[in-house]
Protein backbone atom coordinates (compact mmCIF):
# COMPACT_ATOMS: atom_id res chain seq x y z
CA UNK A 1 0.00 0.00 0.00
CA UNK A 2 3.21 2.45 1.26
CA UNK A 3 4.83 1.80 -2.56
CA UNK A 4 1.16 2.30 -4.27
CA UNK A 5 1.05 5.88 -2.82
CA UNK A 6 4.51 6.30 -2.85
CA UNK A 7 4.03 6.00 -7.09
CA UNK A 8 1.07 7.94 -7.39
CA UNK A 9 3.11 10.95 -5.84
CA UNK A 10 5.72 10.32 -8.37
CA UNK A 11 3.42 10.05 -11.21
CA UNK A 12 1.78 12.78 -10.70
CA UNK A 13 2.81 15.52 -12.63
CA UNK A 14 4.77 18.76 -10.97
CA UNK A 15 1.88 21.37 -11.22
CA UNK A 16 -0.24 18.55 -9.71
CA UNK A 17 2.04 18.05 -6.40
CA UNK A 18 1.75 19.76 -3.25
CA UNK A 19 4.87 22.08 -1.74
CA UNK A 20 3.76 21.59 2.38
CA UNK A 21 6.46 23.70 2.78
CA UNK A 22 4.45 26.23 2.01
CA UNK A 23 1.10 27.08 3.67
CA UNK A 24 -1.79 28.98 1.55
CA UNK A 25 -5.46 30.32 2.86
CA UNK A 26 -6.43 30.62 -0.57
CA UNK A 27 -6.79 26.16 -0.26
CA UNK A 28 -10.26 25.58 0.11
CA UNK A 29 -9.81 23.47 3.31
CA UNK A 30 -7.94 26.13 4.70
CA UNK A 31 -10.67 28.55 4.27
CA UNK A 32 -12.89 27.59 7.46
CA UNK A 33 -13.49 29.55 10.19
CA UNK A 34 -9.87 31.24 12.05
CA UNK A 35 -10.62 28.95 15.10
CA UNK A 36 -10.92 25.79 13.25
CA UNK A 37 -7.19 25.72 13.80
CA UNK A 38 -6.37 28.73 15.62
CA UNK A 39 -6.79 29.28 19.52
CA UNK A 40 -8.52 31.74 20.40
CA UNK A 41 -6.91 33.25 22.04
CA UNK A 42 -3.64 32.39 22.56
CA UNK A 43 -2.64 30.49 25.49
CA UNK A 44 0.21 33.29 25.57
CA UNK A 45 -1.96 36.29 24.60
CA UNK A 46 -0.91 38.41 27.51
CA UNK A 47 2.42 38.13 26.95
CA UNK A 48 2.54 39.85 23.53
CA UNK A 49 -1.04 41.86 23.33
CA UNK A 50 -3.42 43.94 25.26
CA UNK A 51 -6.25 41.61 24.47
CA UNK A 52 -6.90 38.18 24.17
CA UNK A 53 -5.94 37.72 21.01
CA UNK A 54 -4.28 35.14 18.41
CA UNK A 55 -0.60 35.85 18.77
CA UNK A 56 0.92 32.62 17.64
CA UNK A 57 0.86 29.79 14.81
CA UNK A 58 -1.99 26.71 15.62
CA UNK A 59 -0.92 24.25 17.79
CA UNK A 60 0.05 20.78 16.11
CA UNK A 61 -3.27 18.94 16.00
CA UNK A 62 -4.59 21.51 13.64
CA UNK A 63 -1.82 20.10 11.12
CA UNK A 64 -2.54 16.26 12.29
CA UNK A 65 -5.95 17.00 11.61
CA UNK A 66 -5.85 16.69 8.10
CA UNK A 67 -1.71 16.26 7.14
CA UNK A 68 -1.06 12.98 9.49
CA UNK A 69 1.22 11.21 6.77
CA UNK A 70 2.90 14.66 5.75
CA UNK A 71 3.73 15.70 9.67
CA UNK A 72 4.98 11.88 10.32
CA UNK A 73 6.82 11.74 7.01
CA UNK A 74 10.92 11.31 7.99
CA UNK A 75 12.94 12.69 10.63
CA UNK A 76 12.37 16.56 9.22
CA UNK A 77 9.13 16.50 7.80
CA UNK A 78 8.47 19.64 4.99
CA UNK A 79 5.78 20.87 6.54
CA UNK A 80 7.04 21.66 9.83
CA UNK A 81 8.91 24.42 8.37
CA UNK A 82 6.02 26.40 7.81
CA UNK A 83 5.74 27.65 11.58
CA UNK A 84 9.58 26.24 12.83
CA UNK A 85 12.82 27.61 12.21
CA UNK A 86 14.60 23.83 12.29
CA UNK A 87 12.40 20.96 11.12
CA UNK A 88 13.65 18.70 14.58
CA UNK A 89 12.00 16.17 16.95
CA UNK A 90 14.42 18.22 19.43
CA UNK A 91 13.85 21.95 18.56
CA UNK A 92 10.61 23.50 19.08
CA UNK A 93 11.73 27.07 18.48
CA UNK A 94 9.33 28.78 16.02
CA UNK A 95 9.29 32.01 13.16
CA UNK A 96 7.96 35.23 14.94
CA UNK A 97 4.20 35.29 14.18
CA UNK A 98 3.32 36.40 11.73
CA UNK A 99 6.87 35.75 9.95
CA UNK A 100 7.83 39.05 8.53
CA UNK A 101 9.59 37.07 5.47
CA UNK A 102 6.78 35.68 4.41
CA UNK A 103 4.27 37.14 1.48
CA UNK A 104 0.83 38.54 2.83
CA UNK A 105 -2.14 36.53 2.13
CA UNK A 106 -4.82 39.22 3.34
CA UNK A 107 -5.28 42.71 2.36
CA UNK A 108 -6.54 44.82 5.30
CA UNK A 109 -10.22 46.71 4.63
CA UNK A 110 -9.87 49.93 6.77
CA UNK A 111 -12.53 52.47 5.66
CA UNK A 112 -10.99 56.02 7.16
CA UNK A 113 -13.58 58.37 5.61
CA UNK A 114 -15.98 55.79 7.54
CA UNK A 115 -13.81 56.07 10.83
CA UNK A 116 -13.37 60.25 10.35
CA UNK A 117 -16.94 60.98 12.32
CA UNK A 118 -16.92 58.07 14.33
CA UNK A 119 -13.60 58.89 16.47
CA UNK A 120 -14.65 62.34 17.26
CA UNK A 121 -16.95 60.76 19.76
CA UNK A 122 -15.12 58.72 21.24
CA UNK A 123 -14.96 61.30 24.10
CA UNK A 124 -16.00 58.74 27.18
CA UNK A 125 -14.13 55.82 28.34
CA UNK A 126 -15.72 52.55 26.97
CA UNK A 127 -17.21 49.60 28.84
CA UNK A 128 -16.45 46.27 28.90
CA UNK A 129 -12.82 45.06 28.97
CA UNK A 130 -9.70 47.43 30.30
CA UNK A 131 -8.76 49.34 27.11
CA UNK A 132 -5.10 49.96 26.48
CA UNK A 133 -6.07 53.58 24.93
CA UNK A 134 -9.32 54.42 26.69
CA UNK A 135 -6.99 57.44 28.69
CA UNK A 136 -5.98 58.33 25.22
CA UNK A 137 -9.72 58.55 23.97
CA UNK A 138 -11.11 60.52 26.66
CA UNK A 139 -8.42 63.75 25.96
CA UNK A 140 -9.70 63.81 22.41
CA UNK A 141 -11.84 66.84 21.97
CA UNK A 142 -11.63 66.85 18.05
CA UNK A 143 -11.12 63.80 15.05
CA UNK A 144 -7.31 62.48 15.98
CA UNK A 145 -5.59 60.15 13.85
CA UNK A 146 -2.79 59.44 16.80
CA UNK A 147 -5.61 57.25 18.49
CA UNK A 148 -3.88 54.82 15.82
CA UNK A 149 -1.06 55.85 14.56
CA UNK A 150 0.87 56.97 17.33
CA UNK A 151 4.63 58.70 17.15
CA UNK A 152 7.20 56.60 16.24
CA UNK A 153 9.47 59.34 16.57
CA UNK A 154 9.53 63.44 15.81
CA UNK A 155 9.10 63.01 12.27
CA UNK A 156 7.43 60.56 11.41
CA UNK A 157 4.06 58.24 12.59
CA UNK A 158 3.66 54.70 13.00
CA UNK A 159 1.01 52.62 11.63
CA UNK A 160 -0.68 49.88 13.51
CA UNK A 161 0.67 46.61 13.68
CA UNK A 162 -1.64 44.95 15.72
CA UNK A 163 -5.00 45.02 17.12
CA UNK A 164 -4.95 47.06 19.78
CA UNK A 165 -6.39 50.28 18.25
CA UNK A 166 -8.59 48.69 16.97
CA UNK A 167 -10.59 46.44 19.78
CA UNK A 168 -10.81 49.77 21.45
CA UNK A 169 -14.23 49.92 19.66
CA UNK A 170 -14.26 46.86 17.77
CA UNK A 171 -13.85 44.07 20.50
CA UNK A 172 -17.70 43.33 20.88
CA UNK A 173 -19.92 46.14 20.49
CA UNK A 174 -18.97 47.41 17.00
CA UNK A 175 -19.19 45.34 13.77
CA UNK A 176 -16.84 43.76 12.88
CA UNK A 177 -16.09 42.60 16.04
CA UNK A 178 -12.99 40.85 17.27
CA UNK A 179 -14.81 37.20 16.46
CA UNK A 180 -15.50 38.29 12.83
CA UNK A 181 -11.47 38.11 11.28
CA UNK A 182 -13.23 38.18 7.88
CA UNK A 183 -15.27 41.71 8.32
CA UNK A 184 -11.44 43.71 8.07
CA UNK A 185 -8.99 40.46 6.68
CA UNK A 186 -9.91 39.57 3.00
CA UNK A 187 -8.19 37.03 1.55
CA UNK A 188 -5.80 38.25 -1.56
CA UNK A 189 -3.22 36.61 -4.01
CA UNK A 190 -0.39 36.48 -1.86
CA UNK A 191 1.50 39.78 -2.11
CA UNK A 192 4.86 41.67 -1.04
CA UNK A 193 4.97 43.44 2.00
CA UNK A 194 3.04 46.87 1.25
CA UNK A 195 6.12 49.62 0.41
CA UNK A 196 7.14 52.54 2.64
CA UNK A 197 5.51 55.74 1.15
CA UNK A 198 7.93 58.12 -0.27
CA UNK A 199 9.64 60.86 2.11
CA UNK A 200 9.79 64.46 -0.27
CA UNK A 201 10.15 66.29 2.78
CA UNK A 202 12.72 64.56 5.34
CA UNK A 203 13.03 67.43 7.68
CA UNK A 204 9.19 67.89 8.56
CA UNK A 205 9.08 67.00 11.96
CA UNK A 206 5.40 65.97 13.46
CA UNK A 207 6.45 66.90 16.84
CA UNK A 208 8.26 69.94 15.78
CA UNK A 209 7.43 73.03 14.35
CA UNK A 210 9.55 76.16 16.31
CA UNK A 211 9.15 76.83 20.12
CA UNK A 212 5.17 76.73 19.70
CA UNK A 213 5.58 73.36 17.88
CA UNK A 214 3.12 74.74 15.58
CA UNK A 215 3.24 71.38 13.38
CA UNK A 216 1.27 69.52 15.93
CA UNK A 217 -2.58 69.76 14.73
CA UNK A 218 -5.33 67.51 13.70
CA UNK A 219 -3.46 65.25 11.11
CA UNK A 220 -6.22 65.97 8.87
CA UNK A 221 -5.59 70.00 8.53
CA UNK A 222 -3.02 68.73 6.19
CA UNK A 223 -3.59 64.99 5.32
CA UNK A 224 -6.65 66.04 3.58
CA UNK A 225 -7.10 63.47 1.14
CA UNK A 226 -7.23 60.79 3.78
CA UNK A 227 -10.67 61.24 4.82
CA UNK A 228 -12.14 60.89 1.49
CA UNK A 229 -10.43 57.52 0.92
CA UNK A 230 -12.09 54.29 1.22
CA UNK A 231 -9.98 51.91 0.71
CA UNK A 232 -6.05 51.62 1.92
CA UNK A 233 -5.07 50.41 -1.65
CA UNK A 234 -3.01 53.30 -3.45
CA UNK A 235 -3.63 55.67 -0.50
CA UNK A 236 -1.16 58.26 -0.10
CA UNK A 237 -0.54 60.20 2.88
CA UNK A 238 1.08 63.58 0.58
CA UNK A 239 0.38 67.10 1.70
CA UNK A 240 -0.43 69.66 -1.00
CA UNK A 241 1.97 72.78 -0.78
CA UNK A 242 -0.50 75.13 0.42
CA UNK A 243 -0.95 73.80 3.59
CA UNK A 244 3.14 74.05 4.39
CA UNK A 245 3.04 78.04 2.67
CA UNK A 246 0.55 78.99 5.06
CA UNK A 247 3.18 79.52 7.42
CA UNK A 248 6.19 79.53 5.16
CA UNK A 249 5.41 81.48 2.50
CA UNK A 250 3.15 84.59 3.76
CA UNK A 251 3.54 88.33 4.31
CA UNK A 252 4.57 89.50 7.16
CA UNK A 253 5.62 86.20 8.39
CA UNK A 254 7.56 84.07 6.67
CA UNK A 255 9.39 84.00 2.75
CA UNK A 256 10.86 80.47 3.01
CA UNK A 257 9.65 78.75 0.01
CA UNK A 258 10.32 82.55 -2.07
CA UNK A 259 14.26 82.95 -0.69
CA UNK A 260 15.08 79.76 -2.04
CA UNK A 261 13.48 80.19 -5.67
CA UNK A 262 15.75 83.42 -5.47
CA UNK A 263 18.54 81.44 -4.89
CA UNK A 264 17.75 79.46 -7.69
CA UNK A 265 17.45 82.62 -10.07
CA UNK A 266 21.07 83.80 -8.65
CA UNK A 267 22.59 79.77 -8.85
CA UNK A 268 21.40 77.76 -11.40
CA UNK A 269 23.06 74.62 -9.09
CA UNK A 270 21.43 76.15 -5.48
CA UNK A 271 20.05 73.35 -4.04
CA UNK A 272 16.71 73.39 -1.98
CA UNK A 273 17.45 71.75 1.25
CA UNK A 274 14.75 73.58 3.74
CA UNK A 275 12.26 71.22 3.00
CA UNK A 276 13.57 68.57 1.19
CA UNK A 277 15.93 65.97 0.45
CA UNK A 278 18.83 66.89 -1.55
CA UNK A 279 18.78 64.11 -4.13
CA UNK A 280 15.15 66.29 -5.00
CA UNK A 281 16.12 69.84 -4.19
CA UNK A 282 18.36 69.58 -6.84
CA UNK A 283 15.55 69.49 -9.39
CA UNK A 284 13.45 71.92 -10.88
CA UNK A 285 11.19 73.29 -8.67
CA UNK A 286 7.14 72.67 -9.79
CA UNK A 287 5.19 74.36 -11.52
CA UNK A 288 2.85 75.29 -8.50
CA UNK A 289 5.38 76.21 -6.20
CA UNK A 290 6.16 79.32 -8.31
CA UNK A 291 2.78 79.40 -8.58
CA UNK A 292 2.13 80.36 -4.61
CA UNK A 293 5.35 82.41 -4.99
CA UNK A 294 3.29 84.39 -7.48
CA UNK A 295 5.92 84.09 -10.61
CA UNK A 296 5.82 81.86 -13.69
CA UNK A 297 7.63 78.83 -13.46
CA UNK A 298 11.26 78.65 -14.49
CA UNK A 299 13.43 75.95 -15.51
CA UNK A 300 16.87 76.00 -13.86
CA UNK A 301 18.36 75.98 -17.31
CA UNK A 302 17.10 79.48 -17.92
CA UNK A 303 18.13 80.38 -15.03
CA UNK A 304 22.09 81.92 -14.30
Amino acid sequence: MKLLILLTVISLPFWQRVDYSKFSHATKKHQAECKTCHTVPTKEWPKASKFPDIVDYPDHAACVSCHRTQFFKGARPQICSVCHTKTSPRDEARYAFRNPASRRQFSIAFPHDKHQDVIARLLTKPKGIELAHATALQQQNYNNCTICHASQDTTYKARPTDHVSCFNCHWKSEEPVAANCNGCHKLTMPEKPPAVALRFSPKFMHEGGGEKKNHVLECTACHINITNSAPLRGLRPDVPITACTECHNKEGLRQDLSKELAAIDKNRGFVCVYCHDPSLGKEDAPARHYLIAERPPLKRRDSK
